[in-house]
């Protein structure tokens, strides 16, 4: 079966430069963004990605479909909707 189309992903210099920073410098979720982000760029299926990467094909989709949107703006955390957190109070 064939696998399905993906949000197409190209980079202007600039934002293939700060991606590769980004994959460099930042660990954790932010690195592993770019590093999405630049696989896709350079013709990468979601599930070749998500398999590389040990995530799920959702979430390539997620933030490939992001940074179509959105750009480098989209790769950034949004706040988590809800009521903030109690914090306890210290003696």
């Amino acid at each position: 079966m064939p696998l399905p189309p993906s949000v197409f992903i190209s980079l202007d210099r600039t934002s293939e430069t700060v991606l590769q920073t980004w994959r460099k410098d930042s660990p954790g979720r932010r690195g592993l963004r770019a590093e999405i982000i630049l696989r896709a760029a350079t013709g990468h299926h979601n599930l070749t990605i998500a398999r590389n990467l040990g995530i799920s094909r959702n979430t390539v989709k997620l933030w490939r479909r992001r940074f179509a949107q959105e750009g480098l703006d989209g790769l950034k955390s949004r706040p988590i909707p809800g009521r903030p957190r109690k914090h306890a109070r210290t003696p």
